[in-house]
């Protein structure tokens, strides 16, 4: 398919003037990765002006979403200061399509498998001498351009939790004899999630049915894949101990730093978000 016949192919579907098997071809160009951009502008025109096919809307927000290259994860770590106080809330949230229907019943939808956080820190003190603590936090929300960059959050650290940073002999999946790509994950009660960000050094162990494995035998990608050399056998359940962060964001693009003295400051209210890598 030529170019010009794509551009004829959006044009049409556009105007509401394609047969259905021109919007197919478009569709199928789209979805192949092979169509023009122009081709995703005309499909998003013809769903803002309803005379699209539901398969075309879909393929075109999914067109959209992949132009680009998906953004890397910042390896710097949030600066912790000792004026860091209490109370921190955490708040996990998830997304879920509720659809009422007339006899009271209700169709559900999860729009996410795994939970993202919603995080408030606040810093009573903040020094302005020369500890320079004002300036680090500052200066970190100024390099990070607000919500543009990410960061790494030790968690544990600010909870008081070892829980949040560590994960001792903790479960990582059951081998089934042809899987060999795990990704690693913490427990928190009855549920089970990947953890955000693990350097490679801070992968202590790894076991599988109990039997501590040679680092030879498997490597480690950050920011959390396990890949074994040969698949673990079936049934053998994987063990591994590590140390990990969240990846967060800042909130907002705006933050309000206080100076209540002379080279005294706080910030009441810090909100993070964190980030699937």
């Amino acid at each position: 398919m030529s170019c010009r016949v794509n551009l004829i192919v959006a044009e049409s579907a556009a105007k509401g003037v394609a047969p259905v098997r021109a919007n197919l071809i478009g569709t199928e160009a789209v979805a192949k990765g092979t169509a023009p951009v122009r081709q995703a502008y005309a499909c998003a025109e013809a769903v803002a002006k309803g005379n699209a096919p539901l398969r075309i809307a879909f393929v075109a927000l999914e067109f959209l979403i992949l132009v680009g290259s998906p953004p890397t994860v910042s390896t710097e770590k949030f600066p912790l200061s000792p004026g860091l106080g209490w109370s921190v809330h955490v708040a996990p949230k998830f997304k879920t399509r509720v659809a009422d229907h007339v006899s009271g019943r209700e169709i559900r939808a999860a729009w996410q498998q795994n939970a993202i956080y919603d995080l408030t820190l606040s810093f009573e003190l903040l020094r302005g001498d020369a500890t320079q603590e004002i300036q680090t936090l500052m200066g970190f929300f100024l390099a990070r351009q607000g919500q543009y960059d990410t960061f790494l959050l030790d968690l544990g650290a600010v909870t008081q939790n070892t829980a949040d940073s560590y994960v001792t002999m903790g479960a990582q999946g059951t081998g089934d004899g042809t899987t060999t790509v795990f990704t690693l994950k913490r427990t928190v009660g009855e549920a089970s999630e990947p953890v955000g960000y693990v350097f490679s050094a801070d992968l202590s162990a790894v076991y599988v049915a109990g039997v501590l494995q040679d680092p030879a035998s498997y490597s480690f990608a950050s920011p959390n894949t396990l890949t074994f050399n040969t698949a673990p056998a079936n049934g053998s359940q994987i063990t591994a101990s590590f140390r990990y962060y969240f990846v967060c964001r800042f909130a907002a693009d705006a933050q309000e730093f206080e100076e209540f003295m002379a080279n005294l400051w706080m910030l009441h209210e810090l909100k993070l978000v964190t980030v699937i890598p």
